[in-house]
């Protein structure tokens, strides 16, 4: 018992060292927005609308409750470090949960449940789903996940239906937090054969028959979401429709297979040697298909299989090992192509559990002396002391997007979504010559990427303020990167509404035109659009529709005095004095100091 409270102790107590980096980390431009930001379904505490609606492509009701169980709520927009504080309590937990799992089927071997747990808590490449505070869901479904497997193996042991009930209903919460869960069915197969059991017997299949059927349900619901869909109007969507699954002719069949090799071995090199992590590795370019390492990578599986084969002969460790190990990783290793990125740190963060245990587990096998296994310790724990001090490293990286971007362009330095990511962010910042120097690098490299071009108008627009002498040129520079990114990706809504802005002066109708498309790709913004739409009929001399658009803003939430202003010149426009008179004198109402309101009112009588 007193190895046990110690190796908790010292787990927890490296954990925080080495994550204390993270504690002040901020929202990164990676996602954070969907997810708390600018999600006004989190920051208002919507928990009945979060339980029906996918976010960034994603159905996972219960990790977006959680984090709106974190917002300060009232429609304040939250900071980032309590999001991640949490996380990393969640992974601490989970790191104890790992020990006590490995603990648990290996007849309490300590050591090797010390070192399986020591990986799992300080390996780098799991800083990205812990220091991230979109990565709520690897945590929070990890956490469901190994409680689940820990009560297959009560049940394996005690033969009590209750385990059995336990494990299924934390698998459905694991799902519930994000969809990779659903293998959970088939880690039980593996701790039926590592307990001993027939896994394939027509009791052990059968009581997996309705867990199986979950997982196939939630599945299909995961492949529709990605696709942009809503699972046949069960869910609702919230924002721009988009999709992360590939369109089949992208990639062929046998370049999916190579894809996917590519990506298994990496990330079994990167187990052993984590030095150059990214938060984005880019596709194979083309010429590697076609190439002998292209070729060869495929070969890797079959050689695998083979060995994994031989070696059930003599023990179970690698059938087990490697099995979990790709078992938790297939759903991701671009067999069916999702996203942008051919892997990702963050899907290691169950799978390496499979290889820590693999690896700890055979050398203990192998080492019958005493001196033996002191040596093996020791090798472990400089293993370990490697790891968490390139963590600590690397939670300090998911600092803030430029730290972050800056690493992935460091090793990518042509990467479009690196550039684009982190030139949005030099914007924002104020970094107006560094976003634009990011931008026109990824443009000359040959992107179409629609954000790229988005972001340089972005650059444009805010020089128009800056240099007021070169407003018109720089309005009309803006508008024409807005229209690009438009031709390359005619859905966003976000473009439509900067393309509005860039045009309200000099071209009020087409301002407005852009304002009700926008509208159109985006009515979860309604508010938002409808102030600038009413703002650009105004202009446009569309006096009927800017009062009649004012009016739901007016009717839809706590108006501004300058609601009220708006509303009383497109009044005024239409001829109708008398509610002119009104608009402008509840605009005295709310703010005395308006002069223009008080002008107007003068002029009138």
């Amino acid at each position: 018992m007193l190895r046990l409270i110690l190796a908790s102790v010292v787990i927890t107590l490296v954990t925080l060292t080495v994550y204390f980096p993270a504690f002040d980390n901020g929202f990164v431009n990676w996602d954070d927005q969907v997810y708390v930001e600018e999600n006004s379904l989190v920051i208002n505490k919507e928990y009945g609308r979060l339980w029906k609606t996918p976010v960034s492509l994603n159905y996972h009701p219960l990790t977006m409750i959680s984090l709106a169980m974190q917002t300060p709520g009232k429609g304040k927009v939250p900071k980032a470090a309590p999001f991640i504080r949490a996380n990393i309590m969640i992974h601490i937990v989970n790191s104890m949960l790992v020990f006590l799992l490995i603990w648990m089927i290996t007849g309490r071997q300590f050591w090797v449940a010390v070192f399986t747990a020591g990986v799992f808590a300080w390996h780098p490449a799991h800083a990205e789903s812990v220091a991230w505070v979109s990565e709520r869901k690897d945590v929070l479904y990890t956490f469901f996940l190994l409680l689940s497997l820990i009560s297959y193996w009560q049940y394996l042991d005690k033969k009590a239906s209750k385990w059995l009930i336990a494990a299924g209903l934390l698998f459905v919460a694991s799902v519930l937090s994000k969809a990779m869960a659903v293998v959970i069915p088939l880690m039980w197969m593996l701790l039926d054969y590592w307990h001993g059991r027939t896994w394939h017997s027509r009791r052990a299949l059968l009581e997996k028959v309705l867990f199986l059927a979950i997982s196939l349900f939630f599945g299909l619901m995961a492949v529709n979401v990605q696709s942009g869909g809503d699972f046949g109007g069960l869910l609702t969507l919230h924002g721009e429709k988009v999709k992360a699954v590939a369109e089949a002719h992208v990639m062929t069949s046998w370049q999916r297979i190579q894809v996917a090799s590519y990506g298994f071995v990496n990330y079994v090199i990167t187990f052993f040697k984590p030095d150059k992590l990214s938060a984005l590795y880019p596709y194979p370019p083309a010429a590697w298909f076609g190439s002998v390492a292209g070729m060869l990578f495929p070969l890797v599986f079959p050689a695998v299989a083979v060995a994994i084969a031989w070696s059930s002969k003599k023990t179970r460790i690698w059938v087990f090992g490697a099995g979990f190990f790709f078992i938790s990783l297939v759903l991701v290793l671009q067999f069916l192509s999702v996203g942008i990125a051919s892997m990702a740190d963050r899907y290691t963060y169950v799978p390496y559990i499979g290889l820590a245990f693999g690896l700890a587990a055979s050398i203990n096998a192998l080492t019958d002396s005493a001196m033996y296994k002191k040596l093996a310790v020791g090798a472990g724990v400089v293993f370990l002391l490697f790891l968490a001090f390139l963590t600590r490293i690397q939670s300090d990286i998911w600092q803030d997007p430029e730290k972050l971007w800056t690493q992935v362009l460091n090793r990518y330095p042509t990467e479009d979504t690196a550039l684009a990511n982190r030139g949005n962010n030099r914007g924002k910042t104020g970094n107006i010559q560094g976003a634009m120097e990011d931008f026109e690098k990824a443009i000359a490299d040959g992107c179409d990427r629609a954000d790229v071009y988005e972001g340089l108008g972005n650059c444009y627009g805010t020089l128009s303020v800056q240099v007021p002498d070169k407003k018109t040129e720089y309005i009309a520079k803006a508008i024409s990167m807005y229209k690009e990114a438009i031709r390359l990706e005619p859905n966003k809504g976000g473009t439509y509404f900067n393309l509005g802005v860039a045009q309200l002066q000099s071209d009020p109708g087409a301002s407005a035109d852009a304002f009700a498309t926008a509208l159109s790709l985006m009515p979860h913004k309604q508010t938002e659009i409808l102030r600038a739409l009413g703002e650009a009929q105004i202009n446009a001399a569309r006096y009927d529709a800017a009062a009649e658009t004012l009016t739901k803003v007016i009717s839809a939430e706590n108006p501004s005095d300058i609601l009220f202003y708006n509303r009383g010149l497109a009044h005024l426009g239409r001829g109708d004095k008398a509610a002119a008179t009104a608009d402008f004198s509840e605009v005295l109402r709310l703010n005395p100091n308006n002069a223009d309101a008080r002008m107007r009112l003068e002029s009138m009588k």
